[in-house]
């Protein structure tokens, strides 16, 4: 192993400046371990630090290389578990390109430093308003937008990352192994998450057996690589629905299905063109919800004068007296609108 020069803290000293604005430089590539298998092999380093570069500030302006050293953070044993398995867990990058928002804000580079008995490490990650930049140490790419969280960690702002609430949150960075599998490794409960006419998601918990059928079926799916997206072919949007994959250890997996979609079921690593299979066993246990009639009158309170449109559980009971059903779009109409203007990163 190289020599790096460690801190009176015990942890790994920070490099004075950077020259790399995009934060995809490492000091030095992994040493002790394979570090092409993960960012972060998965045990506790011995210290962990946090090194943050400024490299771009809507206040003052464009900041130039070199960017300089602004906080070195020693990462506390409390905080380290959980930056620790964020990092071991990140899935590996396809290299497809795919769309991310396009809004401005400051952006810090950060080099995470793991000291082990028989290995250092460093991971290079930046953090960006938009959660569009990677992660690696300098052998591994992740698609993994972990700055967003060592703001967090190292500034006190806000996690862009936090844990979702509900079983039908749908964020997550993706998990190791999705570049192999749209349900990776391990014996995972599944949860589908339909749309309610009301806008809300319905969240159906399958069984452990049940769940094994659905995983079993999406490992059976030909797949490719995934540009984390679909192309509409259809005006029913009552068939699609959401997989959350839900493990014992690591990130959940979520894998979007729609039979009017091409690919019909995309994950954040794979992508597979037919999923006929999944969609047709999917649906012996959480059946479409019908979406309201755009044909039946909406009065000023948005509610509609159909008594067979939900506007509380959305299962085609009648909906509650006095709940108001919210306007729909025409039939030939996505109700989903896209929510943000996007860009394309490579």
């Amino acid at each position: 192993m190289t020599a790096q020069p460690v801190a009176a803290d015990g942890a790994l000293e920070c490099p004075a400046t950077i020259t790399d604005q995009d934060g995809m430089t490492v000091p030095e590539k992994p040493q002790g371990i394979d570090g092409n298998a993960r960012l972060l092999p998965d045990r506790e380093p011995e210290s962990l630090v946090v090194c943050s570069y400024p490299v771009l500030d809507m206040v003052s302006g464009s900041l130039t290389s070199p960017f300089r050293l602004k906080t070195r953070t020693v990462v506390s044993a409390s905080e380290r578990s959980e930056l620790v398995e964020l990092l071991t867990w990140a899935p590996l990058d396809n290299l497809r390109s795919k769309a991310c928002t396009a809004m401005g804000g400051d952006e810090t580079v950060h080099l995470i430093g793991s000291r082990y008995p028989d290995a250092i490490v460093w991971v290079a990650a930046k953090a960006d308003p938009n959660g569009c930049s990677k992660s690696t140490n300098g052998d591994f790419v992740s698609p993994a937008a972990v700055g967003s969280r060592l703001d967090g960690i190292v500034g006190g702002q806000p996690r862009g990352d936090a844990t979702p609430r509900g079983a039908c949150a749908s964020w997550g960075f993706g998990r190791l192994g999705d570049h192999l599998s749209l349900a990776p490794e391990g014996d995972p409960r599944v949860t589908v998450c339909r749309n309610r006419a009301n806008g809300t998601e319905q969240p159906t918990r399958l069984s452990a057996e049940q769940s094994r059928e659905v995983v079993g079926a999406l490992r059976g799916l030909t797949v490719g690589l995934s540009d984390s997206g679909c192309s509409n072919t259809g005006d029913d949007y009552s068939r699609q629905f959401r997989l959350v994959l839900n493990y014992a250890e690591g990130p959940a997996v979520w894998v979007n299905v729609s039979p009017t979609c091409t690919p019909q079921a995309f994950g954040s690593g794979l992508a597979a063109e037919d999923a006929g299979s999944v969609i047709d066993l999917v649906e012996q246990w959480s059946p479409p919800i019908p979406g309201p009639d755009p044909d039946q009158p909406v009065s000023s309170d948005g509610s509609s004068g159909s008594s067979g449109t939900t506007g509380k559980g959305g299962s085609g009971a009648p909906a509650d007296p006095g709940t108001p059903v919210p306007p729909v779009a025409p039939r030939n109409q996505n109700p989903y609108p896209p929510d943000v203007t996007v860009t394309t990163v490579p």
